[in-house]
């Protein structure tokens, strides 16, 4: 059991913390290469070992989990299994060139753990939107359609609550992708309360 000096359990923040400190004094390399972009990253096996091994010393569980729509990661505090803590993402799909879909989605799962830990071990890397923000590339490929506007409206989705959490002006600064995610999330959350 990891305590403090006085004898007292540590709580489960005090344990994030502790590791977060242990995982940025070890100056962990990145080995991944985007080769296009021009940038190294953290590939997931070059921080998952450290945070195995750290969670280990503090007595932490961490648990990965997926459903269609999101990605989880629970700590668990060992010490006090009630004492939990989660963090999320969205799931997103992703077409690879050569990759069938269940490999897609490997490509996903993978992604998801590598930034679940990530955010929650507060590992920090470049970050690739400010490098790329105002570049051509960063151009939407797809903007919404008519057909996504329309469906919007039917649904009666809070707009002004979309374009908040993508920090757009308007439903009309939407890409395809975005709008399909916000219509899966709005059907499936009528569906819910059915």
């Amino acid at each position: 059991m990891t305590e403090e000096k006085n004898n007292v359990p540590l709580n489960i923040y005090k344990k994030i913390e502790l590791i977060k400190l242990s995982l940025l004094k070890k100056n962990i390399k990145k080995t991944g290469k985007n080769t296009f972009s021009k940038y190294d990253y953290y590939e997931l096996s070059d921080i998952l070992p450290f945070i195995v091994e750290e969670c280990e010393k503090n007595n932490l569980f961490t648990k990965i989990s997926f459903t269609q729509d999101i990605a989880s990661l629970t700590i668990v505090n060992c010490d006090n299994p009630n004492e939990t803590i989660e963090y999320t993402s969205p799931m997103e799909k992703i077409t690879i060139k050569g990759c069938n879909e269940i490999q897609a989605l490997g490509g996903v799962e993978t992604y998801q753990r590598r930034y679940l830990y990530m955010a929650a071990f507060d590992i920090i890397e470049n970050d690739l939107f400010d490098s790329i923000a105002g570049s051509k590339d960063n151009e939407p490929k797809t903007k919404i359609t008519k057909e996504q506007t329309d469906k919007i409206d039917e649904i009666g989705i809070d707009k002004s609550a979309v374009c908040g959490f993508y920090k757009v002006n308007s439903i009309a600064d939407l890409t395809s992708e975005q709008a399909n995610f916000v219509i899966k999330r709005a059907t499936n959350k009528q569906k819910e309360a059915v």
